[in-house]
């Protein structure tokens, strides 16, 4: 008798605990200012007669919730260029009869600022897209590696937003099944949409295709990013607990879905919807990884046909940060309206990670406390019933 309710009493206890919110609900601001360093040893082989390279920078980005800026910007180089221009893109330096080993590092202060207040968008199905908005409708075309006119991607697109009625709702159930489908793989050997589709892996640019090319297809208009990711921890604060998860430094894609009344909205395949931390240094934008320009474009006449060969380092680390990332609600809904619904009065954590608040651990105790008594109660009567007898 006394094993049966020490059983049942566990099962009050873990039946709650199974229940829990998955989905973090957040709001808040974050904040970072960031050093930011990358350098290039460039190698050119005898006989270049000229040799141009399209210095990187990160530049000056406004979101709907993210913005970057720079603060200061300085490059210096082991052998001054001979022409120095201003690019759309950075900065473009010429040498001719370059010396054969040559390299620049560029230093950068950047102030990113995160702002999580909710996804407040009346945006319908279809998309639609005014005709004055410069550059927007080149993203709803198909590209190098995100098929989105696919059939396979085509039909997984249509099934995953049936009887979706707002463009936020698409989306959500779009990025949503694309973090539960796929399997991180630092080894994948391609990175198009219809192979990740079909091999359910990949890394960030996996991640980014596949996601751009069912959200494309679905006529919603959505770019690739990238950028770099500086490593360390995100802490999200809760009633009574922290939330927290971890990124590790190094280059990183995500992607941008365009709404026709907020703009460009960031979104985090891999961990957050309707937002993307501090810690996400933008880069570039583009079609998909391939139309991202790499910022070093080399020129040169080679007598001896060789071709120049580069060696680059980057790094990024936060000097300054605060943040007031706090979790409003969660949710262990699975239901991709609820969570878009939801999603209007914050951004979404969508780790999928069990989480206790002060809400919830007040559930968590009251529902398994009397269950228990109510269990004991009754032993306690059929024991006194039986000893009655």
């Amino acid at each position: 008798m006394k094993t049966v309710v020490c059983v049942l009493v566990l099962l009050a206890f873990l039946i709650p605990i199974q229940q829990s919110g998955n989905v973090l609900l957040c709001q808040g601001a974050m904040s970072s200012s960031v050093h930011y360093v990358k350098s290039q040893d460039v190698f050119a082989p005898a006989g270049t007669q000229k040799l141009v390279i399209e210095l990187p920078s990160a530049p000056n980005a406004t979101l709907a919730g993210y913005s970057l800026k720079t603060q200061s910007f300085r490059i210096s180089y082991s052998t001054k260029p001979d022409e120095v221009a201003q690019t759309s893109d950075g900065i473009s330096a010429t040498w001719n009869d370059p010396p054969p080993r040559l390299s620049y590092t560029a230093d950068a202060t950047l102030q990113i600022d995160v702002h999580v207040n909710g996804l407040n968008s009346e945006s319908q199905l279809p998309v639609k897209v005014p005709a004055s908005t410069e550059g927007v409708h080149q993203y709803l075309s198909a590209s190098k590696y995100v098929q989105s006119d696919d059939g396979q991607i085509k039909i997984t697109a249509s099934e995953i937003t049936n009887g979706t009625r707002y463009e936020s709702e698409a989306v959500t159930a779009i990025m949503l099944w694309v973090s539960d489908t796929l399997t991180y793989d630092a080894n994948a050997t391609s990175h198009d949409a219809s192979w990740t589709l079909q091999n359910k892996r990949g890394n960030c640019e996996n991640y980014a295709h596949l996601s751009l090319a069912l959200l494309r297809s679905a006529g919603i208009p959505a770019r690739y990013v990238s950028g770099y990711l500086i490593g360390g921890d995100i802490a999200v604060n809760g009633y009574i607990t922290a939330y927290g998860y971890r990124w590790d430094a190094g280059p990183h894609s995500w992607v941008e879905v365009y709404y026709p009344d907020l703009g460009w909205v960031p979104y985090e395949p891999q961990k957050t919807l309707g937002f993307v931390d501090d810690h996400h240094v933008r880069e570039a934008v583009g079609l998909d990884s391939a139309d991202v320009p790499n910022k070093l474009v080399y020129k040169y006449a080679a007598s001896g046909g060789g071709r120049v060969a580069v060696n680059a380092s980057l790094t990024a680390t936060v000097a300054r940060e605060s943040s007031d990332l706090h979790v409003v609600h969660t949710s262990s809904a699975s239901n991709k309206r609820i969570i878009s619904q939801e999603m209007v009065h914050g951004g979404v954590v969508n780790d999928r990670m069990d989480m206790v608040t002060g809400e919830g651990l007040l559930i968590w105790l009251a529902v398994p406390v009397a269950v228990a008594s109510a269990i004991i109660a009754g032993s306690v009567f059929l024991f006194v019933r039986r000893r009655g007898r």
